[in-house]
């Protein structure tokens, strides 16, 4: 049965002190480079992993990042979530994951308490719905809790970063408006979401503001097969001569039914996306979207728990989206 590599054994090899090993493995300057090296060769070839557990009951915390994920994992919060992961590396620290039902108060309850009892640094929460931020409020917290969101909130005692839905519909109408289309049509993605309703309440302003009706469907899904179904009644009842929907599934699959029954895109019907996923840019004809950087929020959210953790008080960070404007809403 083997046994576990411990310090000792390192310094032992290496023929220095314990204190000496820690020092190189906490990259501390004072160690000089030759022994650092040597201490880091043995601990390679010994296969020394460290006691986390007991370091974080010595010090009081893991040095990790929590991340509480209370959504399913759509592309958004999958792309979310890889951003945060990949800029937790990029640092070099570690991350322990934890998932709840963000309707839930108990759910999210037990969960922060699950990673409390890793002693993470920091916890970052991923949230499609406004009502977690009204759990997390009512939650004592230790140590700095980041919450991402879309939009707007009203918890001033909570920290945020979100990218703003709002510009994002409101870029995708006004392009649209541009190229003169006046019969425009919102297909929203699930309501229930933070994001479908702040996109949705832009694009009825920015279309009052035009003086043209802010006609929109709702969905309870973000698929390509709720956009499919969209465009079967569409075909039916009578097509706007544009658009905008509120994820790209939910445009491929509407746009797919439309080209099938002959409908020229953009000649008869321009659209527009948001979310701007890989598949976009090969669409036939490549597919006009919203662009969030999911990169910046991740590494914004890290930021901003470095800023709590030095005793910064609670604020919010807001983002901004950007159109990136293909074939399937400009005339050639």
């Amino acid at each position: 049965m083997s046994t576990r590599v411990t310090l000792s054994d390192v310094a032992e090899a290496v023929g220095v002190s314990s204190q000496t090993v820690s020092r190189v493995l906490n990259n501390h300057p004072s160690v000089r480079p030759e022994t650092r090296q040597k201490v880091l060769a043995a601990v390679q070839a010994l296969g020394y992993e460290p006691n986390l557990a007991a370091r974080s009951l010595a010090s009081g915390s893991s040095g990790a990042v929590g991340i509480l994920l209370t959504a399913g994992l759509s592309h958004g919060m999958a792309s979310i979530f890889s951003a945060i992961a990949r800029a937790v590396r990029e640092r070099g620290d570690t991350f322990v994951l934890a998932t709840a039902e963000g309707s839930d108060s108990e759910s999210v309850r037990q969960a922060l308490a699950h990673l409390h009892g890793h002693r993470v640094a920091t916890i970052v929460v991923l949230a499609q719905r406004a009502d977690v931020l009204a759990i997390l409020s009512s939650q004592r917290h230790r140590g700095p809790v980041v919450a991402i969101i879309s939009g707007q909130h009203e918890f001033s005692e909570l920290s945020t970063v979100s990218i703003d839905q709002s510009l994002g519909a409101r870029l995708a109408t006004e392009h649209l408006l541009a190229q003169g289309r006046s019969r425009l049509l919102h297909v929203t993605g699930d309501l229930s979401w933070q994001d479908a309703s702040e996109r949705l309440a832009a694009y009825q302003s920015v279309c009052a503001q035009a003086g043209v009706p802010g006609r929109w469907v709702g969905t309870d899904a973000w698929t390509g097969e709720a956009g499919a179904k969209v465009a079967r009644r569409l075909l039916d009842s009578g097509l706007p001569d544009a658009v905008f929907a509120a994820n790209d599934d939910i445009a491929l699959g509407l746009c797919h039914e439309l080209l099938a029954a002959g409908v020229r895109i953009p000649d008869d019907v321009a659209v527009v996306g948001f979310d701007d996923i890989p598949l976009a840019r090969w669409a036939t004809p490549s597919l006009s979207s919203v662009t969030q950087d999911f990169d910046a929020l991740g590494r914004a959210a890290l930021s901003l728990s470095d800023e709590l953790v030095e005793g910064a008080p609670a604020h919010s960070i807001c983002l901004e989206p950007t159109l990136v404007v293909r074939a399937s809403s400009t005339r050639a």
